[in-house]
């Protein structure tokens, strides 16, 4: 049983690879910015945090570093993401802590010890206080609603910007699970090198991101604005012609993510399986506004999926309702009932 003070305050944090989430117990949800920070060159001193900083990826401006401090849901440039964890925190709290807040905060469905203590001393050595850490998986399906205090299995795939958590939950734990490095991101440099590829453009990350929210389709039945060689560069010296293929580059690039999930299922038990076939799965994480993607994974693993009402929000929802009740976290933050 957690033992925490009355006085201290609490914090929820999902530090996804694309966005931070930041809830503050009492006031709800306060921060949701870029997880981007920039850097003056020379000194490396902090110039803009979050949609700011954002702004400037791909400008190329002189004597400025764009940093991504996580790369594939884990953190990558620890210095990078302490700066800009602290100015989020003091952001949240409308002012610097006297007493370290609790945290509560989100980690890879698998996460290695590596990965773990990497995410756990960045918070710390940002402000926080106690750092307790809940699979990813487990805090998506609690924020869509997913029941904590039933038997029944569930399968729950968070597809964020940086990797791809999936879990099987059940009685507020996450009975299997892997966490895959691939997502959202992926997806965008895949459109790069095709840009590259074919048609002999180059075009940076938040420009292919541009793109994949244009097509936002794995059908082209479902495509939404069409995306043209104009869309790709300055100018339009290619007469409007259509960029084709997008649609197909990305139902190919999600086939490792299908992959995963079937061989989890592979490794159950038959009554769970038959468990998780009654009910529909959930899908969350950014990737899931992808128009046709539950269509895609239905179809590929023979299973019903559904988006989450809120899927960008699920894991800062469900560690909200975590930070709410932190008497009941037990098992070393794997299990949760409300």
């Amino acid at each position: 049983m957690l033992r925490l003070l009355p006085w201290k305050r609490r914090l929820a944090i999902d530090v996804g690879t694309a966005t931070c989430h930041i809830s503050v117990q009492g006031a709800g949800l306060v921060v949701r910015e870029p997880t981007v920070i920039a850097f003056e060159t020379e000194r490396r001193r902090p110039i803009a945090y979050g949609s700011e900083a954002k702004q400037m990826l791909d400008r190329e401006v002189s004597d400025v570093e764009v940093v991504r401090p996580l790369t594939g849901g884990v953190v990558a440039d620890f210095d990078a993401a302490v700066i800009l964890l602290r100015h989020l925190i003091h952001k949240a709290l409308g002012h610097r802590p006297l007493i370290a807040p609790t945290v509560v905060t989100g980690e890879p469905t698998r996460a290695t010890q590596v990965e773990r203590r990497a995410l756990m001393n960045a918070l710390k050595a940002a402000g926080a206080g106690e750092v307790i850490t809940v699979p990813r998986a487990l805090a998506g399906a609690i924020g869509a609603g997913v029941p904590m205090d039933q038997p029944q299995c569930r399968l729950i795939v968070d597809m964020g910007a940086g990797a791809t958590d999936i879990g099987v939950v059940s009685m507020g734990m996450v009975a299997a699970g892997e966490s895959l490095h691939f997502g959202g991101d992926d997806l965008d440099e895949a459109i790069r090198r095709y840009a590259r590829r074919r048609y002999r453009i180059g075009i940076g990350s938040a420009r292919a991101e541009d793109i994949k929210i244009m097509a936002g389709a794995l059908t082209q039945e479902m495509v939404g604005e069409q995306v043209r060689l104009s869309d790709l560069q300055d100018g339009d010296n290619n007469g409007g012609q259509k960029l084709e293929g997008i649609v197909e580059l990305m139902r190919a690039s999600l086939k490792p993510v299908a992959a995963e999930v079937l061989w989890i299922l592979d490794s159950l038990p038959e009554r769970q399986l038959d468990e998780i076939t009654q009910v529909d799965s959930i899908l969350t994480g950014g990737c899931a506004q992808l128009r046709g993607i539950t269509d895609l994974l239905s179809e590929e693993l023979a299973l019903h999926f559904t988006p989450a009402p809120d899927p960008m929000s699920c894991t800062i929802l469900g560690l909200e309702a975590i930070l709410n009740d932190l008497e009941a976290l037990s098992l070393d933050g794997r299990r949760f009932t409300r």
